[in-house]
């Protein structure tokens, strides 16, 4: 008898451009989040009553930090949408470049829509930064 075994060659792939930039922006939005964290306990260290915690710029770093903070979470979300939606249009191209067939239609489909997704979400992710400095130049004027 022939053993016939059917093995599994894993396939390595090298991460694309847009993963690695996605990486970046991930490293450096966790930066930010440290030092935001650092100057706020800098100016009150955690789990102890400071007379400082009543002090009005303390109370303005929190605000602005806990904004500075809802502007990130909202950026990381965009910005995986938006590689999300390229590696979609990337894959459907890929498929199209191989000739698949059977599936063309909703292949044709999907691309669009990505590159549509991907439109709309650089769009927003213009407003959204605009908005972000739109409210910190309000904070500013409060203060």
């Amino acid at each position: 008898m022939i053993d016939e075994s059917v093995g599994w060659d894993p396939v390595v792939q090298e991460p694309s451009i847009a993963f690695r930039l996605y990486l970046l922006f991930l490293i450096i939005a966790c930066s930010v989040t440290v030092i935001r964290l650092i100057r706020i306990w800098l100016a009150v260290p955690p789990f102890r009553s400071s007379k400082r915690a009543s002090n009005p710029d303390y109370l303005r770093l929190l605000r602005i930090s806990s904004l500075s903070l809802f502007h990130w979470i909202g950026c990381v979300f965009l910005g995986w949408a938006i590689l999300c939606a390229t590696t979609l249009y990337v894959v459907c191209r890929g498929l199209l470049d191989e000739k698949a067939t059977g599936w063309a239609v909703i292949q044709f489909m999907i691309r669009d829509i990505s590159v549509e997704l991907g439109m709309a979400l650089w769009v927003v992710s213009f407003i959204f930064l605009v908005r972000w400095h739109v409210s910190n130049r309000i904070e500013r004027l409060r203060d």
